[in-house]
């Protein structure tokens, strides 16, 4: 009996010492995952992770501990670094003073257990179970894809090559159905259940399949689903995401006028692209999560100093406050460098960007012309074969700007 209570007093005490230092613990128990698996826990910043732990399995457990970003609670990824792994993570919801218990019975990670006392973590849970087994089926294809891609590289036969492709093709389109059946499930349960930010999470990602899906089967649902939401509810930067998605602004197209907005500086003060009328304006839009976008910075900086008299650039950060301010920092950027603080909508939406890195010419006379693409990569024949050379990225935006300046 006394060892008993000795116990709970050692637990209480090492709760209130974690939640006293503004920390979190996780502790997990899983079976039938090698030894030596690395496991990293990413914090989320916008559409940006960082690392904040890296633990090994040892004897099927593994441990973090870690301070919170603040007193709120916060969103965490775990990611399994293995190729038995799918390229999915398990979402882990933590607050100051948290203890959160995760168990798993194979590498099938998304659908790892988890034991916790707060709200969040354990709806989410309830939308994975309500899905448990499609999920796990879905794992096991991304993890198959995996492999194929894994083999293409490999110095092996055409015809391995091809049967891998023709593989990877084919779980592709039984990832689409599993992807459908899961989300009708999220959609029957969300038509159950009060709005919160699971909710709103998972409708941002069903938004995302009526905007990218051709023939999406569930758009009016979906549609219906955000007509739910409170005029409160629908301020929220989450509901403002999602209705870029399922409404999405009409694009500017070459010929148009340009596209304006309220765009801030570091200093937090407002400008727009009307003060830059009378020059060439490049516009870069760029995160600090896109490893591309970082190359090009010095290629960046070198046409901002060759072309100042006639040539503008604004770099566009489609980051949070935060992280713009610290990637602004560590790159040392000299030229405009803007953000709207409105993430993937605003002027990201109406310039038409689905992915970054990129960048928009516009003239002087205010209309809109595009270059395409920001990089390409490099291919060189090797025996006889054409083969991608991984990492050689050539740049293309200087020749572009003298294509478009006319020098």
């Amino acid at each position: 009996m006394k060892n008993k209570i000795c116990t709970l007093i050692l637990l209480l005490m090492a709760t209130l010492t974690v939640q006293a230092q503004g920390t979190f613990v996780i502790e997990g128990q899983v079976k039938n995952v090698e030894d030596g698996t690395v496991l990293t826990l990413f914090r989320l910043d916008g559409n940006v992770g960082s690392s904040i732990g890296v633990d090994t399995i040892r004897n099927g457990r593994f441990h973090f501990q870690s301070a919170t970003a603040s007193d709120e609670m916060e969103r965490l990824d775990l990611i399994g670094r293995n190729e038995s792994f799918p390229s999915m993570s398990l979402s882990l919801w933590v607050r100051p003073g948290s203890h959160v218990l995760v168990s798993g019975e194979n590498t099938l990670i998304h659908t790892w257990n988890v034991e916790s006392d707060i709200p969040e973590q354990q709806m989410n849970q309830t939308y994975i179970k309500d899905s448990h087994e499609l999920w796990n089926e879905y794992q096991r294809c991304h993890i198959a894809q995996k492999a194929c891609r894994a083999l293409t590289r490999k110095n092996v036969s055409q015809e391995m090559k091809d049967r891998a492709r023709a593989r990877h093709d084919s779980l592709a389109k039984v990832i689409d159905d599993l992807s459908i059946r899961i989300d009708a499930n999220q959609i029957h349960r969300m038509q159950q259940t009060p709005v919160d930010i699971i909710w709103l999470d998972n409708l941002k990602k069903l938004a995302m399949g009526v905007k990218y899906e051709k023939e999406y089967p569930y758009k009016e649902e979906v549609i219906a689903l955000y007509n739910q939401l409170t005029e409160a509810e629908k301020q929220t930067s989450e509901a403002r995401d999602i209705y870029t998605l399922l409404f999405p602004p009409r694009v500017v197209e070459a010929g148009d006028e340009m596209a304006d907005a309220d765009l801030y500086d570091l200093e937090g003060k407002v400008h727009h692209l009307t003060e830059f009328k009378g020059k060439h304006i490049l516009l870069d839009f760029w995160s600090r999560g896109c490893g591309p976008c970082i190359m090009a910075l010095p290629e960046i900086q070198e046409i901002a100093e060759l072309y100042k008299d006639s040539l503008v650039i604004v770099s566009l950060s489609i980051d949070t406050k935060q992280g713009w301010m610290k990637a602004s920092e560590q790159h040392k950027i000299t030229w405009q460098n803007l953000n709207e603080l409105k993430g993937s909508n605003g002027l990201y939406a109406k310039y038409g960007v689905r992915g970054i890195p990129k960048c928009t010419y516009l003239a002087r006379r205010p209309y809109l012309g595009e270059m395409e693409r920001l990089w390409h990569r490099k291919s060189e024949r090797e025996n006889g074969t054409l083969a991608e050379k991984e990492g050689m990225m050539t740049p293309v935006i200087l020749n572009a700007v003298k294509n478009l300046l006319f020098i």
